[in-house]
């Protein structure tokens, strides 16, 4: 088309009058470009090869993606009811004019459209269009978003108005579609515009303090029995989570059985209580460098003289719902509140080795519901039955739902922990941990399983937490399984809820080690093999529970073999680090970070003496984890021999914005990273001279595939990308894994 450069439309006026007429001549949707991004982009989401991750930006990508598709798609047989010569207000006197209205036919759906020509005006937009909206309601009460859609078109979208969209697809449920006019060429044109809302701040997913928990119980009256309080406490967590969905925020509330009743607990079941902390990120992207060039004064204000943590103490968080879950506990006995670790302090490892009684030794969930972004992501997990059964395939049944306990903490788990796996890798210290939670999982359920009745009711708790610890391992494992063409052996079922007694439990958990340890790893590599083997013997060593004390004769030789193997992949990182290798920088970072000065590295025989000489306490205290990420900082991860399959849609406009972002703040090397998992991430490269040089983001970007042992970093073009020739995408999922019942 020739460009004549000059707008013809100068009035908006002129605007609303041509929209008319083409809405008039049914070809509305004939002229509005860029729908079949959108719906590229929300198949993408909505496919079961891709699972979707929990940062803010993508979530905001995705409500405002949703919105738009909503609103296309009502954009046939537009009856017209009004336009900006007639006040839609009931009342007299009041001046209402919008633009546009029209009723879908097909749909009984309103749509309201507000037309923005002048730069200065597009702030206005927001305001006047929700106005629009209400009057709408009062004509229709209890109408819902799906009711009243509107648009917005508008020349420019200002940050303020890409914010307060956003803001409205996002937070507020509502359905608004942004088009981009243009009139520059012979035929005017409208152009779907995806807001742009959030400055990226490095939240792959919530900080380590992101989630923070209390716990609501209550001492009942006395004509309550065991049924009444867990009915009493079921209706108080249905009360919170409807109550705080109207706040804003985010969270969950778990029913739990209390195992401490009736002895030193006042009733049989509690409230724990969760939200998600708005003060938790801002301080990870500050040390991850994300706010260096920042002008906002926000982050200023909160991370300035430790406010960060004063302003999340102080934080009125038990409000949430209005007070509602306590008002209603206490017509039937006396509530209170009592502060607990943050999700991440109750899930940690770490709590293995405590001595004192931590929740997971006495609490079971029975129930879990969410509230805000987190019940979003939650149920659209389980609503996408084929995704769930192919990353999920153990939980994809009937009856099973994010209110189910095991699905809801796993599900709890992915939103505030670090995976299983970075990026789907197989590394030593994901063996061993594997190695761990399955042993630890295997005796516990064994013993379980033997024990007589009121022994089982106390070991319940220590069950739950134990098989939740292990089932994302488990569907990690399946995973790599169904796309490794090297493995040829299937696995055997991990059944343990068929098995009759301890003895047959633990000989379906050793005959899965068994196989896991024989055509899993392999031979070949021998010390990610005892990575795994060791983890799956020496776990009673790092709980009490499991007498892990000097006189018990198989706990102490466990602990021998402990020290022994730590003793030796010590040596082995020091051999690393001194070698003068690729890796030799990072393995001595490593050590130094663990150890500091009781492993000097300024000699490999004086750094293998202070090995001899360190504490066996100590030894077996570091071994449970900062042993095994030394290792990880200089030892390739277990490579398999990965399938090639067909790739799918990827929302590569939303990468393409946030690679710009990234070079716009400053990064010279952001790059889209491919883990091993699958998965397509936001990552930044160091500055080496290896590293190929990308000019210009908007053309090409650098890609980094780490799907097996070893990385390649491509240059490639966003083109390329949108037409699938570049290799090594993520892929579709095959599907047949035995998985366990449990």
């Amino acid at each position: 088309m020739e460009q004549t450069g000059k707008p013809t439309f100068e009035t908006e006026q002129q605007v609303q009058d041509w929209l008319e007429s083409v809405v008039a001549a049914e070809k509305l949707t004939e002229i509005i470009e860029g729908t079949d991004r959108v719906q590229n982009a929300l198949a993408w989401s909505e496919s079961p090869d891709f699972r979707p991750p929990f940062p803010i930006d993508y979530l905001t990508r995705l409500g405002n993606l949703r919105a738009a598709a909503h609103v296309l798609a009502a954009l046939h047989s537009l009856e017209l009811v009004s336009k900006n010569n007639r006040s839609i207000s009931l009342e007299k006197g009041e001046r209402l004019f919008v633009d546009l209205l029209y009723c879908a036919r097909e749909t009984s759906q309103f749509v309201l459209f507000e037309i923005k020509n002048q730069d200065g005006s597009a702030r206005e937009a927001v305001s006047e269009i929700i106005a629009y909206e209400h009057e709408a309601l009062n004509h229709t009460p209890f109408s819902s978003a799906n009711d009243v859609m509107m648009v917005i078109v508008s020349r420019k979208y200002s940050t303020l108005l890409d914010h307060a969209v956003s803001g409205l697809n996002t937070w507020s449920r509502r359905r608004v579609l942004c088009l981009r006019f243009e009139d520059s060429a012979e035929t005017p044109r409208l152009i779907v515009h995806i807001p742009a809302a959030w400055s990226a701040i490095g939240q792959k997913g919530l900080a380590r303090t992101g989630i923070v928990t209390a716990v609501l119980s209550f001492k009942p009256s006395l004509e309550l029995d065991e049924d009444d309080v867990h009915a009493v406490c079921s209706t108080a967590a249905s009360l919170m989570v409807r109550e705080a969905e109207r706040s804003g925020g985010s969270g969950f509330a778990i029913v739990a059985y209390n195992h401490l009743y009736p002895r030193l607990a006042d009733a049989p079941y509690e409230i724990l209580v969760g939200v998600v902390n708005p003060f938790s990120f801002l301080e990870r992207a500050q040390n991850e460098g994300f706010l260096v060039n920042s002008s906002s004064p926000v982050p200023d204000y909160i991370l300035g003289e430790g406010r960060a943590e004063e302003l999340a103490a102080s934080w009125n968080w038990l409000a949430c719902d209005g007070g509602a879950a306590a008002q209603y506990l206490s017509g039937y006995g006396s509530p209170r509140w009592a502060l607990a670790p943050n999700w991440s302090g109750i899930r940690d490892i770490q709590r293995w080795r405590y001595p004192r009684l931590t929740l997971d030794r006495f609490v079971t969930p029975v129930s879990i519901d969410f509230w805000g972004v987190m019940g979003d992501y939650a149920r659209d997990a389980v609503r996408h039955v084929e995704r769930m059964r192919n990353f999920m395939p153990t939980l994809a049944r009937p009856g099973i739902d994010w209110r189910h306990p095991i699905l809801g903490v796993v599900l709890l788990d992915e939103i505030a922990l670090e995976p299983p796996l970075i990026d789907g890798q197989w590394t030593f210290s994901a063996l061993f941990k594997f190695g761990l939670v399955l042993g630890r999982f295997g005796t516990i359920s064994a013993t379980l399983r033997d024990a007589p009745p009121e022994q089982q009711r106390l070991l319940q708790a220590g069950a739950f937490w134990a098989e939740v610890d292990l089932i994302n391992m488990i569907h990690e494992v399946g995973l790599r399984y169904l796309s490794a063409e090297n493995i040829a052996e299937a696995p055997p079922p991990l059944s343990v809820a068929e098995c009759k007694n301890g003895v047959e439990v633990f000989e379906s958990v050793s005959a899965f080690a068994s196989w896991f340890q024989r055509a899993f790893i392999g031979d070949a590599e021998k010390l990610l093999h005892a990575a795994f083997i060791t983890g799956w013997q020496i776990y009673p060593i790092f709980d009490p529970q499991f007498n892990a004390s000097e006189d018990n004769t198989c706990v102490a030789s466990l602990r021998e073999q402990a020290v022994s193997s730590a003793r030796d992949w010590l040596k082995w990182s020091v051999d690393a680090a001194t070698s003068g290798g690729r890796d030799a920088d990072a393995a001595a970072k490593s050590i130094a970070k663990i150890f500091g000065e009781l492993l000097p590295l300024d000699g490999k025989d004086r750094a293998l003496a202070a090995i001899d000489r360190l504490d066996t306490d100590l030894l077996v205290e570091r071994l449970l984890t900062g042993i095994p990420a030394i290792i990880d900082s200089w030892h390739p991860q277990l490579a398999h021999r990965l399938a090639p399959l067909a790739s799918i849609h990827h929302d590569w406009d939303w990468y393409e914005d946030q690679v710009a972002a990234a070079r716009r703040r400053g990064e010279k090397n952001p790059c889209l990273c491919v883990g091993a998992g699958g998965h397509i991430a936001l990552g930044i490269l160091p500055s080496e001279p290896w590293i190929p040089i990308v000019d210009d983001v908007t053309k090409e970007v650098l890609f980094s595939n780490n799907g097996s042992g070893s990385e390649i970093i491509l240059v490639v073009s966003w083109q390329d990308l949108r037409e699938g020739k570049v290799p090594a995408l993520p892929t579709s999922i095959p599907k047949g894994f035995p998985g366990r019942k449990m």
